[in-house]
C-alpha cells in the first residue's frame, strides 16, 4: 500500500474517532435537523419578522425540516477563526476548493491585483456557487465572473453565514449548481459595538476597525455597520517557498536579432566580453541574420541565466529571466464597507424594509518593473551610440530589468479601485389567513478600474532612435520641429543590461505608459413571492410558495487608447464591449408532511433568457424516523447560463498566460497574449445533483451527520486551453506569429464539453458538548472526502469519443486539462476543541488538506480508445496540516468588553512546493504564522 494510502487511512481513523467521540461546533455543523445557530425556535413569536431560511421560499418551513444539508457559521464561530474578512472564511469550509482572487496563482490567472475572494464549492468553479446577501442576488465583481465576498458587508454585521451544499437552481435559478452561500446580517441589533483587530505576519500585517449601531422602537428599527480594513503587500521574495528561479524566455537582458554582419568600430571583428561575435555570425547566420542573447546575460543583479544552445559557449540560446521574486503573493489594499438595514412597520403585520451596502477598495500590486514585449518588435539602429554591434538589431525582451530603473523605479505598480453598491427596497406582510408576501426591487452594481503600465511600442522605438524623453518634440508621425536624434531634449535609450544604469531617468516616459481597464456589472431586479397553506390534507398542511423574478443584467468593458490600438508591448489589443440581457423567471415550491416527521418537498423554476430557456426541477424528502434519527435525500437539475459576453461573437477579453512553442529548438516557454472570443452557439450548462444523508442525535448536545453527494455536468462550458490550441495546430489560424515565427497571441473560445465534470464524495460533520465541572467543552469536526472528480478533456481527434479522466489526487493542470478543472485533494477537514470557563474561552482548530500530484504542464497519456493511461507526473505537493489557537476574555460590567488573542498556523508550517508558482493556493497559503489581537466593546 502507498504512503498516501496509509496517510489517508490514518486520517480516516482520526476523523471517525472524532465523529464518534466528538467534533463541529453547532455553528459549523450541517444543520439539517436543528435550527441554525442564532435562529429562533419555530414556535417563537415572529410578528412580521422575516426569518431567512436558506434554500426555500416557504416561510413556515423550518431549516431542520429541509432535506438539503446546510453548513451554518454564526457570528461567534466567525470570531473564533480569527479571520478579518468573509473571503478568508472559506479556508474553514472544507467543501470549498480553490477560491479565485486573493493569493497569486500564476498558472490559473485571477484577480490577484485586488483583495478579492470567491466561493468555489466542490471545485466546480466560482461561477457555479450562487452568492446571496440576505437571500438576494448580488452582482459579480466588474471584470470577474464571481461575487467578491469581501464586498458584501462588514464582518461585525454578520448574524450567520449559511452554505447550502446541494443544487438550488429550482429555488434561486442560474448559478446555484454547487450550492448557495448566503450571508445573513443582524437586523435586530440594539446599542453600539466597536472592534479592532491587528494581525501580524512576517514581512506583512493587516488591521481591521469596525463599528455597529442599532436603534429603534416597536415600529422602526435601523442597524448600521461600517469597517475599515488595511492589508499590507507580501512579495514572493519574502517567502522561501516562493522565492525560487522561475524563468521566462522573454527575459532581461533580452535577445537581439542582428540584421547584418557585426564589426568593431575600427573595422575588425567585434569582440565583447572576450567573445567574437563576428566569427559567430559568419558561421551561424541564416539569411543574413543571427539572433544572440544580451552579452551580459547572467550577470549578477539581472536575475537571469544564460541557457546556451547545443554546442554553444556564448551568444546562442536563451536568456532565462527570473520574474518570480518581484511579483506579489498578495497586494496592498485599503477598503471601507458600510451597510444598513432598516425596517418600518407601517401597519399591523405590514412592513417596509430597505438595505444599503457600499464598498470601496484601493489596492496596489507591486510587480516586475516592466512587461516583456509581446506585440511586435523594436529595432535598435546602428546609429544608436549604445549599440555595440554596429548594425541594426531587433530587440525582444523587457525594456526594464530586474534591478529597476534609475530614479527609484524598482517596481511596476498596478493600482485598482473597486466600488460596489447594493440597494434594496421592499415590503412584506400578511395577505389573508396564513398567506404572506414579500416583494422587493434592488439595484446591485460593481465598478472596477484597473490601472497598469505597459510599453507603447511607438514611443519605445522613438527612444531607440534617439527621440526619447518627455520633452523631445516627437509626434505620432515622426520627429517634430527642432527634434534631432540624441540632441538637446531628445535622448537615446539602450535596452542592454550594461547600459541601464547610464540611462536618464526621464526616459521612463518612453518605457512605461499608463493604461486602464474599466469594468462595470449591474443587476436590476424585481421579485415577489407569496406563500401559505394551500390545503390541509389528513391533518397536514400543504405549504406552497409561488413567485417570479425580473432581472436585467448589464456588462461593459472599456479600455484606454493604447490597449484599443494594439500598440501595447505586452497586454495586447482590446475592444470595448457593452452587453445587456433580460432574464424572466417563475417558480413554485411545495412541502407536505405525508406522515408525522416525513416531509416531501418539490420545487421547479422556469427561466427565459430570450435566446434560450430552461426548467429546473427538484424533489426532496426529509424523514425524522425517531427523535434521534432523521434521513434525507434530494435530486435536482441545476444550471448555469453562459455569461452575457461569452454568448457573443466579440473579442471579450485579452490576457496573458505561459505558452510553450513546440516548433522552437530549444523549446521556448514564455508568457503570450491570449485572446478570448465569445461563442454564440453556447448552450447553458446543466448539472444533475443528488444527495443522500442522515443525522443522528445520540445524546444531548451531540450530533453526527453523514451525506453522500454527486454532481454530473451536461454541456459543461469550458474555455479552451491556449497550450492545447498550440499543441493541436502550432501554425493554425488561432496561433498568431510575427515575421520571425515567434508566437504573439493565441485565440481561444468557450465550448460545451460533451460529458462534463462529474464529482462525488462524502461529507461528515459532528459535534458534542459536555461539561467538565465548571468548564463547558465542545468538540467539532467537518470533513469532506472526495470519491470522484471526472474531468472531460474533449477528444484527441474530431468526432472521436470524449476523453474523461479521474482527477482525484491531482493538481489537474495537465496540458489537456480545461481551465475549469481544480485541484482535487482527497481529504479536507476542519476539526477543533472549544473550552469555556466563566468569562474565559480557549479554541483550538486543526485544518488539514491532503496533498496532490503536481501535474502542472505535464501531458496526459491518452489512447485512441478514449481511455487515459496514468500520467508520468510523480512529484507530490505535500499535505497542508496547520493548527490555530485562540484565547478570549470578557470583562467589565455586563461583559461589555472583550479581548482576544490568537495564532493562526501555530507551528509556522510552510506549504508544499508546487511548480511554477511555488505553492498551490487551493491547498495551502504561504503566509506562515499569523499572530492577532482583537479588542471590542459594546454599549
Amino acid at each position: 500500500m502507498s504512503t498516501s494510502s496509509h496517510a489517508g487511512l490514518r486520517l480516516a481513523g482520526i476523523s471517525v474517532l472524532a465523529l464518534i467521540a466528538a467534533s463541529a461546533a453547532p455553528a459549523f455543523a450541517q444543520s439539517a435537523d436543528q435550527p441554525a445557530a442564532g435562529e429562533p425556535a419555530a414556535d417563537a413569536p415572529q410578528k412580521s419578522e422575516e426569518i431567512v431560511v436558506t434554500g426555500t421560499y416557504l416561510g413556515n418551513i423550518r431549516q431542520e425540516d429541509r432535506a438539503s444539508p446546510v453548513l451554518a457559521v454564526d457570528a461567534k464561530a466567525l470570531q473564533r477563526t480569527g479571520v478579518t474578512s468573509l473571503g478568508d472564511l472559506t479556508r474553514f469550509i472544507p467543501q470549498n476548493v480553490g477560491s479565485a482572487g486573493g493569493m497569486q496563482d500564476l498558472a490559473k490567472g485571477g484577480a490577484d491585483t485586488r483583495d478579492t475572494r470567491s466561493v468555489n464549492l466542490r471545485g466546480l468553479g466560482s461561477g457555479s456557487t450562487l452568492v446571496l446577501l440576505n437571500n438576494r442576488r448580488v452582482t459579480p465583481q466588474g471584470g470577474d465572473d464571481f461575487v467578491n465576498l469581501n464586498s458584501l458587508t462588514p464582518d461585525i454585521a454578520i448574524n450567520r453565514v449559511e452554505t447550502v451544499l446541494d443544487g438550488a437552481s429550482s429555488t434561486y435559478g442560474a448559478d446555484a449548481v454547487a450550492g448557495v452561500f448566503n450571508v445573513i446580517t443582524n437586523t435586530k441589533f440594539e446599542g453600539a459595538k466597536i472592534t479592532a483587530q491587528y494581525t501580524g505576519i512576517d514581512k506583512s500585517h493587516s488591521w481591521n476597525v469596525q463599528a455597529m449601531v442599532g436603534f429603534g422602537n416597536d415600529t422602526f428599527h435601523s442597524v448600521t455597520s461600517a469597517s475599515y480594513r488595511f492589508t499590507d503587500n507580501l512579495q514572493n521574495d519574502d517567502r522561501e517557498i516562493t522565492n525560487f528561479f522561475n524563468p521566462s524566455g522573454a527575459g532581461f537582458p533580452g535577445r537581439f536579432t542582428l540584421l547584418g554582419r557585426p564589426t568593431a568600430a575600427g573595422g575588425g571583428n567585434l569582440v565583447i566580453n572576450g567573445n567574437d561575435y563576428t566569427a559567430l555570425f559568419d558561421t551561424k547566420a541564416v539569411g543574413g541574420r543571427l539572433t544572440v542573447v544580451d552579452p551580459d546575460c547572467g550577470k549578477a543583479g539581472t536575475n537571469s541565466v544564460y541557457v546556451p544552445a547545443t554546442g554553444a559557449t556564448f551568444g546562442l540560446g536563451n536568456c532565462a529571466y527570473n520574474f518570480q521574486p518581484k511579483n506579489p503573493i498578495r497586494p496592498e489594499s485599503r477598503s471601507i464597507n458600510v451597510h444598513n438595514d432598516t425596517t418600518i412597520e407601517i401597519a399591523p403585520d405590514q412592513t417596509i424594509f430597505a438595505e444599503i451596502s457600499y464598498y470601496h477598495q484601493d489596492s496596489k500590486r507591486y510587480g516586475v518593473p516592466s512587461y516583456a514585449q509581446n506585440a511586435g518588435n523594436a529595432t535598435m539602429p546602428a546609429s544608436n551610440p549604445y549599440n555595440p554591434f554596429g548594425v541594426g538589431a531587433v530587440f525582444f525582451g523587457r525594456a526594464i530589468g530586474e534591478e529597476g530603473f534609475p530614479g527609484g523605479y524598482d517596481y511596476r505598480v498596478m493600482r485598482d479601485t473597486v466600488d460596489q453598491q447594493h440597494y434594496v427596497v421592499g415590503a412584506r406582510g400578511e395577505l389573508f389567513a396564513d398567506w404572506k408576501y414579500t416583494a422587493n426591487v434592488s439595484y446591485s452594481a460593481s465598478h472596477t478600474i484597473a490601472r497598469d503600465k505597459d510599453t507603447d511600442m511607438n514611443l519605445f522605438q522613438a527612444a531607440l532612435n534617439g527621440f526619447g524623453g518627455p520633452n523631445c518634440n516627437y509626434l505620432f508621425n515622426g520627429a517634430g520641429a527642432g527634434a534631432v536624434a540624441g540632441k538637446g531634449n531628445c535622448l537615446y535609450y539602450s535596452p542592454l543590461q550594461s547600459d541601464l544604469s547610464k540611462m536618464d531617468p526621464s526616459l521612463i516616459h518612453n518605457l512605461q505608459t499608463d493604461v486602464y481597464f474599466d469594468f462595470k456589472r449591474e443587476y436590476y431586479l424585481a421579485e415577489a413571492v407569496v406563500n401559505g397553506t394551500l390545503a390541509t390534507i389528513n391533518g397536514h398542511d400543504l405549504a406552497v410558495a409561488v413567485g417570479g423574478q425580473y432581472r436585467r443584467e448589464k456588462s461593459s468593458s472599456h479600455y484606454s487608447d493604447l490597449l484599443l490600438n494594439g500598440f501595447a508591448g505586452f497586454l495586447g489589443k482590446r475592444l470595448n464591449t457593452d452587453f445587456t440581457r433580460t432574464v424572466k423567471s417563475a417558480f413554485v415550491e411545495a412541502n407536505y408532511e405525508v406522515l408525522d416527521g416525513l416531509n416531501v418537498n418539490a420545487a421547479a423554476r422556469y427561466e427565459d433568457y430570450g435566446g434560450f430557456n430552461t426548467t429546473t426541477p427538484k424533489a426532496a424528502v426529509n424523514w425524522r424516523v425517531l427523535d434521534q434519527l432523521s434521513l434525507r435525500g434530494s435530486i435536482s437539475r441545476a444550471f448555469q447560463a453562459p455569461t452575457i459576453a461569452n454568448g457573443s461573437t466579440a473579442l471579450i477579453s485579452t490576457g496573458v498566460g505561459s505558452v510553450t512553442d513546440p516548433t522552437k529548438t530549444p523549446v521556448d516557454t514564455t508568457f503570450r497574449t491570449i485572446q478570448t472570443f465569445g461563442n454564440p452557439n453556447l448552450k447553458p450548462q446543466t448539472a444533475d445533483v443528488f444527495n443522500i444523508g442522515a443525522t443522528v442525535l445520540p445524546m444531548s448536545r451531540a450530533r453526527l451527520s453523514l451525506d453522500y453527494w454527486h454532481y454530473k455536468y451536461n454541456n459543461q462550458i469550458q474555455l479552451q486551453s491556449a497550450q492545447a490550441v498550440v499543441n493541436a495546430s502550432p501554425n493554425g489560424a488561432a496561433v498568431i506569429r510575427d515575421s520571425s515565427g515567434n508566437i504573439q497571441a493565441v485565440q481561444v473560445t468557450s465550448f460545451n464539453a460533451p460529458s462534463g465534470t462529474a464529482t462525488s464524495g462524502l461529507d461528515f460533520a459532528a459535534s458534542i458538548g459536555f461539561d467538565l465541572g465548571p468548564v463547558a467543552v465542545t468538540l467539532r469536526n467537518n470533513l469532506t472526502y472526495l470519491l470522484k472528480y471526472d474531468i472531460d478533456i474533449g477528444s484527441t481527434t474530431p468526432g472521436a469519443k470524449s476523453i474523461v479522466y479521474n482527477g482525484v489526487g491531482f493538481r489537474n493542470q495537465f496540458v489537456q486539462s480545461p481551465l475549469s478543472a481544480a485541484a482535487a485533494p482527497r481529504w479536507r477537514s476542519v476539526a477543533g476543541l472549544d473550552l469555556e470557563y466563566g468569562r474565559h474561552t480557549i479554541s483550538g482548530t486543526w485544518r488539514y488538506t491532503s496533498g496532490v500530484v503536481d501535474d502542472q504542464a505535464v501531458a496526459l497519456n491518452t489512447s485512441g480508445s478514449g481511455s487515459v493511461i496514468p500520467a508520468t507526473a510523480t512529484t507530490k505537493i505535500k499535505a497542508f496540516s496547520v493548527f490555530d489557537l485562540q484565547y478570549g476574555l470578557r470583562f467589565g460590567a455586563d461583559d461589555r468588553f472583550d479581548l482576544t488573542v490568537g495564532v493562526i498556523n501555530v507551528f509556522n508550517t510552510a506549504p508544499g512546493f508546487a511548480r511554477f508558482n511555488g505553492y498551490l493556493p487551493s491547498i495551502a497559503d504561504p503566509f506562515g504564522r499569523q499572530v492577532y489581537a482583537r479588542v471590542g466593546a459594546r454599549f
